[in-house]
């Protein structure tokens, strides 16, 4: 059985946000002498800017799991089409044209893989849905956040 390559990525993520927490933690209980490496002196805007760094640290996990899945759906297609080696007359041809397919297959865009996800009957269709919104999210951060990400479902 195939490990999820999304686990030692969300662990980094938990591990993550429970070291802000700690954080906040230390600088409210003011054991500066803990934290004294940071890259700038604790002041009043400290709490702030910690806030800010784990939200842009949460948006760069949202680009490594989506990466991860993307990669995986991806390969996940790549080893389906593997198939038609096997039905394609003149044999002389089923290798290239697998091998023409894999290659493309890089290049399809996402919303296009999602939908042919889409007709596997055993995936739900609003985890589609939900997976399009997160695309939806992950493409406002790639675009600089320039206006509101829509997350309805």
């Amino acid at each position: 059985m195939r490990s999820n390559p999304l686990d030692p990525i969300w662990r980094s993520y938990k591990i993550s946000v429970g070291s802000f927490k700690m954080t906040h933690r230390v600088i409210k209980q003011q054991q500066v002498d803990l934290i004294n490496n940071l890259p700038s002196p604790i002041d009043s805007n400290t709490p702030q800017e910690i806030t800010q760094a784990q939200k842009e640290v949460e948006a760069l996990f949202v680009f490594s799991l989506w990466a991860t899945f993307e990669r995986f759906v991806i390969s996940y297609l790549q080893d389906k089409s593997a198939v038609l080696q096997q039905h394609v007359v003149p044999s002389d041809l089923a290798s290239p044209f697998y091998e023409q397919v894999k290659k493309e297959i890089e290049f399809w865009k996402t919303d296009d893989m999602l939908e042919l996800l889409k007709k596997i009957p055993a995936i739900d269709k609003n985890l589609i849905g939900q997976t399009r919104a997160i695309l939806r999210y992950r493409n406002w951060i790639a675009h600089g956040k320039l206006k509101k990400p829509l997350l309805s479902m």
